[in-house]
């Protein structure tokens, strides 16, 4: 490369580069720190240990955060793909007008700042929401239902909030889906199911794979949401890691189940990957 096109191509290419020095440094100091040994509260000795992952993945009670984070990820990624792909479909189906206003509703949330769309959910399902007030006027109800501090709540957050990153791929597909193929379907007798099952489907799935593996990814690693919502009553893995980072300063630690939920989430994502790979062809 001549002088003047690095020095054209430099400002473009350092702020790329500055991102992933400060990422795999960031990661690298956490995969140091989860061999070192602790040697007291915000202590790290030196040396080479395995003690902090035998002492995380031998620990029943650590390990309870885990498996409870990777069901509930996954009974609500399952949610939220269905309510998802609606979305999606009905944005494919409608209108320019109807799906421009379902786009810019969707937009709006995705940018909505994380915390305040918690806090609206706080504020729809708590005693006092919209959704007791609704029960108890309709008599539905004798008292108000405990819909939050619990897992309930948890998973009514996740499904909520990450509506957007399912629903936005799967239509990027369904967009691009020529409208000729389902005409020459129904007119050779396809039913209008046949024709999505057989069609609709198979030809979305690549946005169905990209949603499914973003809101995964999302919902495993979520913090505020098991946090505000589950109120210290059913935290995920990221609170217990916070509270052995921050609270008990045990940084050996909470590196060690940092670093085994990154190649769990890793290995979802690889075997996603090749899952989708494999039935794509076949579609």
């Amino acid at each position: 490369m001549k002088r003047g096109q690095f020095w054209a191509v430099a400002p473009l290419v350092t702020p790329a580069m500055t991102i992933l020095v400060l990422f795999f440094g960031t990661l690298s100091v956490m995969i140091a720190y989860s061999f070192l040994p602790s040697t007291g509260m915000g202590q790290v000795g030196e040396g080479f240990t395995l003690e902090n992952y035998q002492k995380f993945l031998g620990n029943a009670f650590y390990l309870s955060y885990v498996s409870r984070s990777l069901v509930l990820s996954l009974y609500c990624t399952a949610i939220t793909l269905v309510l998802g792909y609606l979305v999606a479909y009905v944005m494919y189906r409608a209108s320019p007008t109807a799906c421009l206003i379902i786009g810019l509703i969707l937009v709006v949330q995705f940018f909505t700042a994380y915390v305040i769309r918690t806090y609206a959910i706080m504020l729809i399902l708590g005693r006092n929401g919209a959704v007791n007030k609704l029960l108890l006027n309709l008599r539905l109800v004798d008292e108000p239902l405990q819909l939050i501090f619990n897992e309930l709540g948890v998973a009514i957050g996740m499904v909520l909030v990450s509506i957007p990153f399912m629903a936005l791929p799967i239509y990027s597909s369904l967009h691009v889906i020529p409208r000729d193929l389902e005409s020459a379907a129904h007119s050779l007798g396809a039913t209008p199911f046949k024709c999505f099952w057989t069609i609709i489907l198979p030809l979305s799935l690549p946005g169905i794979a990209a949603g499914i593996i973003i809101v995964y990814l999302f919902q495993i690693t979520a913090y505020i949401i098991p946090g505000l919502l589950g109120g210290g009553y059913f935290d995920m893995v990221a609170n217990l890691i916070y509270n052995k980072a921050m609270g008990a300063m045990d940084y050996p630690l909470s590196a060690s189940a940092s670093v085994t939920m990154l190649v769990i989430s890793s290995t979802i994502v690889y075997a996603a990957q090749k899952l989708f790979a494999w039935l794509g062809p076949r579609t």
